[in-house]
């Protein structure tokens, strides 16, 4: 039977390769989800990952942040650049190094992470705009997450199939109107990053909503478990590439109605993203180049 697997069944047919750091990433969550944390206790926890202390007081003293002195600790990082953005980055920090994408040229890790961040910002503000009765901190921290993990099986299939993975961008840059992504991946590799996801989501032991969100968000129909948060997530991806594509209107989800979120607010939050674009862009640039 194995010699009929394709090279993609094959290696979803082995336990994901991880270093240690991605391989504690469930770990770093779970320590992350307290949402009492103060400055201190988060400083706590960050300093049991050197990577991420590094990364963060690099990003702290550089010309993004711009501090008025120099940060010399990551308590004063942690302070300097705010919890929330403490939180997502150190899970962004901690994906980035798991994969690598030198290999595939028309990779770009500053796109990836601007998106990336958008949505997970997006998803999070969406989930603020909830009615009474169903948002909630964990909801929008929650979102939040799989906000900036929703295109993790992309980084799967740039590291594990390069060749592939750069004919699908390839392809899309010659005329970005035929297809999108995920059918050039499909058409590409066998799988598209959304499939992959959630295998690696598996893979890395991470909390069901997660997994559920990163496979699942672009499924227009998707109604079973954890939907109301694979929805946020997939209505922020799509303002995310509605920006690089620069539109001057937000793509209208009317499944958002469903959840309480009419026209009025998805514009006010794909606003809040475009106000915000650029200064992520640079974020990315900062820390991904």
């Amino acid at each position: 039977m194995e010699k009929n697997q394709t090279p993609l069944q094959k290696k979803l047919s082995q336990p994901i390769q991880l270093p240690l750091l991605a391989k504690n990433i469930h770990i770093l969550m779970q320590a992350l989800a307290d949402e009492d944390l103060n400055y201190q206790q988060l400083a706590d926890v960050i300093k049991h990952y050197p990577s991420i202390t590094a990364r963060l007081l690099f990003l702290a003293n550089s010309p993004w942040s711009a501090p008025i002195a120099p940060i010399i600790n990551i308590e004063q990082a942690c302070a300097r650049l705010g919890i929330a953005v403490v939180k997502s980055l150190s899970i962004a920090i901690s994906v980035a190094s798991t994969f690598d994408t030198r290999r595939c040229p028309l990779f770009s890790a500053v796109h990836f992470w601007t998106i990336s961040m958008l949505v997970s910002e997006g998803a999070g503000l969406l989930a603020t705009k909830l009615p009474s009765n169903l948002t909630n901190i964990e909801l929008e921290h929650t979102a939040q997450t799989a906000g900036i993990l929703h295109n993790l099986g992309l980084l799967w299939l740039v590291d594990n199939f390069p060749i592939e993975t750069d004919q699908a961008f390839q392809a899309i840059t010659n005329d970005s109107s035929l297809l999108t992504i995920n059918h050039l991946l499909r058409q590409c590799t066998g799988a598209d990053y959304c499939e992959i996801g959630g295998w690696v989501a598996k893979q890395m032991q991470l909390p069901e909503v997660l997994t559920v969100a990163m496979q699942h968000h672009l499924d227009d129909v998707y109604q079973e478990s954890s939907w109301e948060v694979t929805l946020l997530v997939g209505a922020a991806a799509n303002m995310a590439t509605a920006l690089y594509k620069q539109d001057d209107e937000a793509p209208n989800c009317t499944r958002l109605e469903l959840l309480g979120l009419d026209v009025s607010v998805q514009k006010q939050v794909f606003q809040k993203l475009s106000t915000n674009f650029e200064k992520t862009h640079e974020l990315a640039k900062t820390l991904f180049t």
